[in-house]
């Protein structure tokens, strides 16, 4: 899969819309009054922190999601060509801020009794 690099106004449009997820998370926590004068810039912070984390968990999870969706459900072996079936297995990734779950592809090649992972450039066709 080519790396894409987004634009500065594509980067910009996530940011703003991240910013109305907060005001959205800001009523649905507080309601339409708002937080109360009893709540510190602390609480704030921990509020924005938790919203960060779960807005970063959920993005990266869709992502993941989706880019496995697109992989072919067989994958010919590096080895010997054989075609092996795309499985998935339960790991989770660790992030500076994040923890995401992640059902990994991963093929075995019953021929050559190896292990092999799709390489990223072969999602729509299959081809290495």
């Amino acid at each position: 899969m080519a790396q894409q690099k987004l634009s500065e106004e594509k980067i910009r449009e996530i940011r703003e819309q991240a910013a109305q997820w907060g005001t959205i998370l800001v009523q649905r926590t507080f309601g339409d009054a708002g937080p109360d004068a009893g709540v510190d810039f602390q609480t704030m912070e921990q509020i924005a922190a938790a919203a960060a984390a779960g807005l970063t968990e959920g993005t990266l999870t869709a992502l993941l999601e989706q880019q496995t969706a697109t992989l072919p459900a067989e994958h010919p072996c590096p080895e010997c060509g054989q075609l092996c079936p795309v499985l998935c297995e339960p790991r989770t990734l660790i992030g500076p801020h994040s923890q995401v779950p992640y059902n990994e592809p991963v093929c075995h090649c019953p021929s050559c009794r190896r292990d092999f992972f799709p390489p990223a450039d072969c999602s729509a066709t299959g081809q290495p």
